[in-house]
């Protein structure tokens, strides 16, 4: 009997190694790979991720800018299990946050305390592991507000003088070292393009002003442009003096220079045959030509002309008579 247990046994140890091979060999395989995923997940490993990095900065009434840039982040590289490091990163590091609201600190050194981390983890890396800052004080002045102007007006105008601005000043503030550069705060373009006369205005903003530097009040400007006629000048030098009001009149000077001012056809067309200028005493106020039969008078001289204008030396003589 015993012998026949023996038999049965050694039987079925044989069919246990010979029977089903292919799918004890695939079971063998599963076991294998599940206790290497298990082992690794308990082995020690290292990670490099980064953290926020959240800074308490100064109130405006500090009167403090912080003038160092500041990364979003800094990178630490984690040692721990494979597990632990994956539940941290679902869960998410929290941000590390730096209080600098005193303005006056120089510098941020980062040490493993200052971040959340569950205890099968540790940080061997820190990077940067310090940051220096840099401070300064924050001022306020007032800088000229200046308009520009683009484009071509219609044919036959022009943009007469400077552009005028309302306000002139604006108020800036920032760090000491940019306020003192800036020179003027400027507005965007004026576009004149096809204007014709007459007093054009607009409200305009003003660009951005440099990093860190803030404008206080409204951020815009009512800017105002003259545009004319487009003139052109002609000069007639001694031109020959007529007197008007009494005969047989002599003028001191006998001539006179003029200058003609005008749109550029009507200044082109004139010949200097209508250039008359004249002395008229019948419009001298006070002088009774009739009763006066002999006298002396300092009259303006002029020049009628229609669509131009006349500037004359010099603009007063003396007539005698």
């Amino acid at each position: 009997m015993i012998r026949a247990f023996f038999a049965s046994l050694l039987v079925f140890v044989r069919d246990s190694f010979t029977e089903n091979v292919g799918l004890k060999a695939l079971a063998l395989l599963c076991a294998l790979g599940l206790f290497a995923f298990v082992h690794g997940q308990e082995e020690e490993q290292q990670r490099t991720v980064p953290v926020a990095l959240v800074m308490r900065l100064p109130q405006a009434s500090a009167e403090r800018e912080l003038m160092t840039p500041i990364p979003a982040s800094i990178h630490v590289t984690l040692q721990g299990s494979a597990r632990a490091i994956d539940n941290l990163l679902q869960a998410g590091i929290p941000p590390v946050e730096i209080d600098l609201r005193d303005g006056r600190r120089e510098s941020v050194v980062f040490d493993e305390s200052m971040f959340t981390l569950p205890a099968e983890t540790k940080i061997t890396i820190i990077d940067p592991s310090s940051i220096e800052l840099s401070w300064e004080d924050v001022a306020t002045r007032q800088i000229p507000i200046q308009a520009a102007i683009t484009g071509q007006p219609a044919d036959g105008y022009v943009v007469k003088g400077e552009p005028d601005v309302d306000p002139k000043t604006i108020t800036v503030s920032g760090p000491v070292s940019s306020i003192e550069v800036m020179q003027f705060a400027r507005l965007s373009a004026f576009d004149v393009s096809g204007l014709s006369e007459g007093v054009h205005k607009r409200r305009l903003g003003i660009d951005a002003p440099p990093q860190r530097v803030r404008y206080l009040g409204p951020q815009a400007a009512t800017v105002s442009v003259s545009v004319a006629r487009r003139v052109s000048e002609v000069r007639f030098e001694n031109r020959p003096i007529e007197v008007v009001g009494v005969p047989g009149g002599s003028v001191a000077p006998r001539t006179v220079d003029v200058v003609v001012a005008g749109p550029p056809e009507i200044v082109r067309a004139l010949r200097p045959d209508q250039i008359v200028p004249v002395a008229d005493l019948t419009k001298v106020e006070g002088l009774d030509l009739k009763d006066l039969k002999h006298g002396s008078v300092s009259v303006k001289v002029t020049l009628p002309l229609s669509h131009a204008e006349a500037e004359l030396q010099p603009p007063i003589v003396n007539v005698k008579w």
